[in-house]
Formats: C-alpha cells, sequence, structure tokens
C-alpha cells in the first residue's frame, strides 16, 4: 500500500501500512495481497538459531500487541470504514475510548482508526453529489487541528452512537473470550443505522453521533468483549455503499467478531504489561541505585547534558487574509434587488407547480420512510423494566389508597395514577431519552397542572365545559416544545387536571407521586450496567461549576 496516502492531519489519515511503519511491522503485521501472493505469516517474535544453547525471543521494537492486532484486523476485513474502541470503566459507570495506535507525532490516534474516508465525504465523488458538508463533518471526526474536532469523551449508557449501541448488546455483552469453547455463540452482526439514531427524538442529542451520520458513518455494529472482567466492544463502521453479500458473508462475519475479541484481549493485556514493565523498572532502579545517583550527580553540574527547550516562532494560526478585495455595498445591494426582482416574477404557472410539488410530496410522506423497527429488549432488561415499574407502582398504589381512605368523609382526595404510568413507561423503557429525565418531569408537570387548574376557573356553560379539557393540552403541549421540556405525560396530566375539583390539592399530591416515581428510577435504573439515570442533572453541574469559580477567585 502507498505509504504516502493522505495528507492532512495523522489522524485523519486513512489506515495503511505507513501508520505502522516507524515500527517496523510492515511486511508482517500487514501482508501485501499485490498479485494475490500468499500473504506471510505475521512473525511479533524473533527466535535464536537452533544452535543456541536457550532460545531468546525479542519483541517487535516499540510495537505493542494492541497496534498489531489492529493492523492484522483492519486489513482482513471486508466493507469497512473503521473502527473504535470503547472499554467500560467499573468505577465510573461509563464508556472510556481507548486509543489503537501511536500517530506519527508519538501522540495517539483516539476515537476512529480508519481504513479509508467515507464515499460520502471523499474528494473523488464530488461529481456525484455535494462532499462539502459530509467532508466538514468527517473534519470534525477525525482531524485534531480542526477548531470545532469533537473528540470523544466518557459517555454513559444509552448517550451517543457507543451509549446506544452498549445499551442493546444485552445478552451479547458477556459472549468474551470467557466464553471460548462454546460453539453456540452467535456469529451474527447486528448492523444499526446511525442516521436512524441520530434523527430519534428519544434519543440524546450528541454532537459526535449528528456528525458521524452527516460524515457517512451511517451504519455502524457493537461487538462486546469480556476479558476477566475487563468490558467492552469494538465498533465497526460499515460501508453502506458495499456489496452487502460480502458484508454479511459468514467469512466477515466470522471475522469481525474473532477481531474484536482479539482486540479486546490485546487491550486487555497492555494495562498488566505496563504493570510488569514498571515492576521490573523498579526492580532495575533499586539494583543500579548507586550508579543512578552518580548520574544523577553528573547531570546535575554537567550543564552540557540539559534539554535545549525548543524555540522560534510559533506556527501561523491560519488566519490569514484571503487574497481578492471584498465585495461593495453597492454591489450586495444589487444582487439583492436582482434577487428580488426574480422572485417577484414567478407566475402563476410557476405557483401552481409548485402547490402540486408539495402537494405530492406531502401524499409521498404519508406512504411512510424507510425507517428500520427498533431493536426489542433482552429478557434482563426486560426484568428490570418488571421490577422497576412494580416497585414503584406498588409504593403509588399503595399511597393512593390511604390518601383516599383518609380524605373519604371530607375533601375526598386521590393521587391519580393513569399520568404516572406514562411516566414509568419511559423512565424504564427509554430511559436516556430527553422526555424522560427529571428536569423535564418536574417542570412540564409544575407547568401543565398550573395551567389545568388555571383552565378550570374559565367559566364555561354545563354544555361546554367539555372545551376545558382541549384548551389546557393545547396550552401545554406547544408551551412545552418551546421551552425544551418536552414530557408526554404532563400532557395527559393538563386533560385529567382541567376538569377535576380540588385541584390545587390534588397537584400537590400528584407532585409527590412524580417526585417518588423519580427516585425509585435513580435507584433502580443504576443498578444495570447498561442503564444510566438520569443522563445529567443540568443544573447541579451549572452549580458546581459557578462554585468551583468562585472558589478559583
Amino acid at each position: 500500500m502507498d505509504s504516502t496516502q493522505g495528507d492532512g492531519a495523522a489522524s485523519s489519515r486513512p489506515f495503511s501500512s505507513s501508520l505502522i511503519s516507524k515500527k517496523n511491522i510492515v511486511s508482517d503485521s500487514i501482508p501485501s495481497t499485490k498479485n494475490d501472493a500468499p500473504a506471510p505469516s505475521p512473525a511479533p517474535l524473533s527466535v535464536a538459531p537452533s544452535s543456541a544453547v536457550e532460545p531468546t525471543f525479542e519483541p517487535v521494537p516499540d510495537v505493542d500487541i494492541l497496534t498489531q492486532t489492529v493492523a492484522m484486523s483492519m486489513k482482513s476485513l471486508y466493507g469497512i470504514y473503521g473502527i473504535e474502541l470503547w472499554y467500560f470503566n467499573e468505577g465510573s459507570g461509563k464508556l472510556e475510548n481507548i486509543a489503537l495506535s501511536d500517530d506519527i507525532e508519538g501522540g495517539t490516534v483516539e476515537g476512529l482508526l480508519l481504513k479509508r474516508v467515507t464515499q460520502d465525504a471523499d474528494e473523488i465523488n464530488r461529481k456525484y453529489w455535494n462532499v462539502d458538508k459530509p467532508q466538514e463533518s468527517f473534519k470534525k471526526l477525525t482531524d485534531k487541528s480542526n477548531k470545532g474536532y469533537l473528540a470523544p469523551e466518557p459517555v454513559g449508557p444509552g448517550c451517543g452512537l457507543p451509549g446506544a449501541l452498549w445499551s442493546e448488546i444485552g445478552k451479547y455483552a458477556t459472549n468474551g473470550l470467557n466464553g471460548i469453547g462454546h460453539s453456540n455463540v452467535s456469529h451474527d452482526v447486528h448492523w444499526r443505522e446511525v442516521d436512524e439514531l441520530a434523527d430519534d427524538p428519544d434519543q440524546p442529542y450528541d454532537d459526535r453521533l449528528q456528525h458521524l451520520a452527516k460524515a457517512g458513518f451511517t451504519r455502524a455494529a457493537g461487538l462486546p468483549f469480556n476479558v476477566k472482567n475487563f468490558r467492552g466492544m469494538v465498533i465497526y463502521f460499515a460501508n453502506p455503499h458495499g456489496d452487502p453479500d460480502h458484508l454479511n458473508s459468514d467469512v466477515n462475519k466470522q471475522m469481525i467478531h474473532h477481531s474484536s475479541q482479539m482486540i479486546g484481549a490485546a487491550a486487555a493485556f497492555r494495562p498488566a504489561q505496563e504493570a510488569s514493565e514498571a515492576y521490573l523498572q523498579e526492580k532495575s532502579h533499586q539494583t543500579w541505585r548507586r550508579v543512578k545517583i552518580k548520574i544523577l550527580t553528573i547531570m546535575r553540574f554537567g550543564g552540557s547534558l540539559r534539554a535545549k527547550k525548543n524555540g522560534g516562532p510559533q506556527a501561523s494560526s491560519g488566519d490569514d487574509k484571503k487574497n481578492g478585495k471584498r465585495r461593495s455595498t453597492f454591489a450586495k445591494v444589487h444582487e439583492l434587488s436582482v434577487r428580488v426582482r426574480k422572485d417577484f416574477k414567478k407566475t402563476a404557472i410557476q405557483a401552481k407547480d409548485d402547490l402540486e410539488t408539495k402537494a405530492n410530496r406531502w401524499v409521498s410522506k404519508m406512504h411512510g420512510g424507510n425507517a428500520g423497527i427498533p431493536p426489542s429488549f433482552t429478557w434482563t432488561q426486560t426484568l428490570w423494566s418488571f421490577v422497576g415499574v412494580l416497585v414503584t407502582h406498588t409504593i403509588l398504589s399503595r399511597l393512593n389508597s390511604f390518601i383516599m381512605m383518609e380524605t373519604a368523609d371530607t375533601t375526598k382526595l386521590s393521587l391519580v395514577l393513569a399520568p404516572l404510568g406514562a411516566l414509568t413507561t419511559l423512565q424504564y423503557n427509554l430511559t436516556p431519552a430527553p422526555a424522560s429525565q427529571p428536569r423535564n418531569a418536574i417542570f412540564a408537570q409544575v407547568m401543565a397542572l398550573t395551567v389545568a387548574n388555571l383552565v378550570s376557573y374559565i367559566p364555561f356553560s354545563a354544555k361546554n365545559a367539555w372545551f376545558r379539557s382541549a384548551l389546557a393540552p393545547a396550552i401545554v403541549i406547544p408551551a412545552m416544545a418551546k421551552l425544551g421540556i418536552t414530557h408526554p405525560p404532563a400532557g395527559a396530566a393538563s386533560i385529567v387536571f382541567s376538569s377535576m375539583k380540588n385541584q390545587w390539592a390534588n397537584m400537590g399530591i400528584f407532585l409527590c407521586g412524580v417526585s417518588i416515581t423519580i427516585i425509585n428510577a435513580v435507584l433502580i435504573n443504576n443498578m444495570s450496567d447498561k442503564r444510566q439515570y438520569p443522563t445529567s442533572w443540568p443544573y447541579l453541574s451549572r452549580a458546581k461549576a459557578k462554585v468551583g469559580i468562585c472558589k478559583d477567585e
């Protein structure tokens, strides 16, 4: 392969032998396929001649096992744009990205390790479609020098593409090296449409997920690994324009599965290797302590041994002025007037054509889109939902019974359970959805109940009292969208409370019920490694940030 392929940032360069050529494993780690010659087997270790008394094994210099494993895997896979490696941090409960190979400049390539540029962002396809927007998103994902570079930050289950795939893995998350030898392990690969996840209103908004879809990484699959409780997954990004028969062939799917296990094993091996190297280094340090003291003494008094700092002016930030003169204000006004005149020249026939086009588009939308069916829950996740809903509604139902008995002879109060059933559906079946979060639940319910109670004071005749149940949700639902606190159970609550008596007392009781459901959801959902609730406490985070700033000052 051409070692000069790609020019830009090192992290955005397609995967090739040049990525590891400086590590002396070009011919062994990435076998050549020129003229269909048989590929040589990898030789990460060199063995001494048989005439030696004891064989000595020497690893390839400066190349860890993870880099070699990734190189071999990427070479053998078909229809893959690139991969990402994520591991589950048991301490924080979040997925964290692992760099897959060494950069040319000595850094690390985080996030995407590319085998090739996506077809949507490939410059060669400019004659077929506009590649500017895909290229812009592609650079934000791969070019560290880009001002809008999106680094792979740690994410919780259900958030972003890694979190969504991790939550859907379910029962496959335990099929790692611990399960080798079981013949019933499935080699199927569950591909997910990234653009569908990006457009899903129940998915928490994530910039990186949006730009992955725009850049052409529209098909992804998360393959789990579990090596002695070192858990995580490898995300494979497939070429949606490639041959699906080759991509989903048994051989390629088996290679994807085995490569994910080997990459996971190599990633799990690296911390142990680093710990072993640190131990050996410490032993060596103790053995040669006297020699080290002498060396440090010489270095302290020998100024010539001090490292020289790199000087010189910094590179230009790239804010050079563009060549050419700016357009004059007169030219801009002239262009604007020409555009306005053209708009007014539309004839009745053109307006009719526009109306017909819009009508046809309207009818075609009724036929539905091409969105796939969301994957079903695993039995484990279904059991978590069952436990959460059962515990929550047991408490709520018992509380409602107690309130009704205590107020049966006086105000006849009760806890309205129907909207709370919708709330628990969101909390345990759409856990990471924005509509499920405590912020939306609390603020939307307060607004809905207040509006419903105020609407009940509007005087209507007995025949027109039904209009309250239409007016209250008509005010509440658009207001929730405007304020960014959309919460479906609040729309239901506005209908119920707009036609009730003792609204203010019932409002307080209902808000207590909402608080109980939130507390239970926080306690129960977070017991599962595949769930996190809530995805954030926005106001608490802002308060902590302000307190930190005040302390610094």
